[in-house]
């Protein structure tokens, strides 16, 4: 018999599966009205934010209101980068970031049934890094889009610590934000290990923090190593803050 409290995260998962299914189906046919990201921005967060309530996860946003209005209005292109806690970072970032953000996922989530699907119609971007020039060109594809007013979420670490401690960050995003000239705004997750940490499957209620630092310019810096400094040190520094500002 399944110990109760196991048996409401077994039913939260089963039902949110059968409900992910339900939503890329409804992006698919929505798509051809509303284009393929359109389609996933009016469905995708909804079901994100459904499914959050119903594993007990509360989300709150610091330190948006701080940022400059042309990046809260969406006007300016940035790079966001933080911290990765936990395997539900990504869909909790975009149901909860404004700005409408796509990360820059490996090319082996296309592949996976409908949630590859889904993430392939928002306009993501799929790296392949088992090959240098085709990593390469996914860059490029990103600078593009990127010079064309969209706004990239990325986890520098590469990877989850199953900790939660930060990692290294990796250069990869830091070059991109040099070659495009976009700020780089730096972001730290708090609660996501407790939530889910790396190796489990069991998702815990909790809060769901997200807090979002002072924006980087890539012109103040010499070299993506020097940004790249700067932006693990401001995600650090994040990480020693707390505040509060709930999210519907």
């Amino acid at each position: 018999m399944v110990h109760r409290s196991l048996l409401r995260p077994l039913l939260v998962w089963g039902a949110g599966s059968l409900a992910l299914a339900l939503a890329v189906v409804l992006c698919f046919l929505l798509a051809p009205f509303l284009g393929g990201p359109g389609a996933f921005w009016a469905v995708a967060p909804r079901y994100i934010r459904a499914t959050a309530w119903a594993f007990g996860i509360r989300r709150e946003l610091e330190g948006w209101e701080d940022l400059p209005a042309a990046i809260r209005e969406g006007a300016q292109s940035v790079i966001f980068a933080g911290n990765h806690t936990s395997l539900l970072d990504p869909p909790l970032v975009i149901s909860t970031l404004p700005g409408r953000p796509v990360f820059i996922a490996k090319r082996e989530l296309a592949r996976v049934p409908f949630l590859g699907w889904v993430i392939w119609l928002a306009g993501f971007i799929f790296i392949d890094r088992s090959r240098r020039e085709t990593a390469l060109e996914s860059l490029r594809s990103a600078a593009r889009r990127i010079r064309g007013g969209q706004s990239i979420a990325a986890f520098p670490e590469g990877t989850r610590s199953f900790d939660g401690s930060l990692l290294p960050f990796k250069k990869g995003i830091f070059t991109l934000a040099m070659e495009t000239g976009v700020p780089m705004v730096p972001f730290a997750i708090q609660g996501g290990v407790d939530i889910l940490p790396r190796g489990g499957w069991r998702v815990r209620a909790g809060t769901y923090r997200i807090m979002v630092g002072r924006p980087l310019h890539p012109e103040d810096y010499s070299s993506a190593e020097a940004l790249l400094q700067a932006t693990e040190a401001a995600v650090r520094g994040l990480l020693g803050q707390s505040g509060v500002s709930s999210q519907p």
